[in-house]
């Protein structure tokens, strides 16, 4: 290969990365907020659902109780083992 060929495949692989780096969406228009600094603070500071606090940088998300059972591991043992011998069919697992 002589310097021609070399500086001509140099040249197509250049542009092809070149037109690869751009995005596919050109934002043009830049949004313009409705809120103020204030404001946007203000809203993540309340909680919405009661699960979620915001900590300043980081989200702390408040512990709900687990739901308790009265049944023993023996009993949910017992109970799994008696439905995976009934072989019923369930509709929900098809389709």
């Amino acid at each position: 290969m002589n310097a021609k060929q070399i500086f001509a495949i140099l040249a197509i692989a250049m542009a092809g990365n070149v037109a690869m780096a751009v995005e596919a969406t050109q934002d043009e228009v830049q949004p313009v907020s409705t809120l103020s600094r204030a404001e946007v603070q203000a809203r993540i500071a309340t909680p919405v659902d009661g699960l979620l606090m915001s900590g300043g940088e980081a989200t702390v998300f408040i512990d709900r109780p687990v739901a308790s059972t009265t049944l023993s591991r023996d009993d949910v043992r017992a109970e799994g083992s008696a439905l995976a011998h009934a072989n019923r069919f369930n509709e929900l697992y098809v389709g």
